[in-house]
């Protein structure tokens, strides 16, 4: 049995969230709000599907590949429990194939680079998928 301190210690940890955010152009976000992230197969966090904790860096990715594309930018938004989020301050070496997720820590987020990998199927049950705004109450 659990002792009152460990038990606020979890509850906090399964209550406080982070948002991360990935970009792409509006059909490629409208496919993965449908279907669910494809997952790169490689990159610098290993495979995954690649968010970042800053809006404005989503949002000027999705302008980047939406040019490319000829199409709109849009981005989706991510919530994730701070207690399945793990951190790292290694500075890759190039793209990886080898994974860096597990099922207890889904989220694997680089502090130096920024870099978010997260595992594609943990991604589609987190995900935003109504863009309804937040409600805020005044303190």
């Amino acid at each position: 049995m659990k002792t009152f301190s460990q038990f606020i210690v979890e509850a906090e940890k399964r209550l406080k969230f982070k948002k991360y955010v990935h970009g792409s152009d509006k059909e490629s976000i409208s496919s993965i709000k449908k279907m669910g992230p494809k997952p790169s197969p490689q990159g610098s966090e290993g495979p995954g599907h690649y968010a970042t904790p800053d809006p404005k860096k989503a949002q000027k990715y999705a302008a980047f590949v939406s040019k490319q594309r000829n199409s709109t930018p849009a981005t989706v938004s991510y919530r994730v429990p701070v207690g399945r989020v793990s951190t790292t301050t290694d500075i890759p070496r190039g793209v990886t194939s080898k994974k860096k997720t597990t099922s207890e820590k889904p989220v694997v987020h680089n502090q130096k680079t920024g870099h978010v990998a997260m595992d594609s199927k943990y991604a589609n049950k987190t995900m935003i998928r109504n863009s309804s705004p937040t409600i805020k109450r005044k303190r």
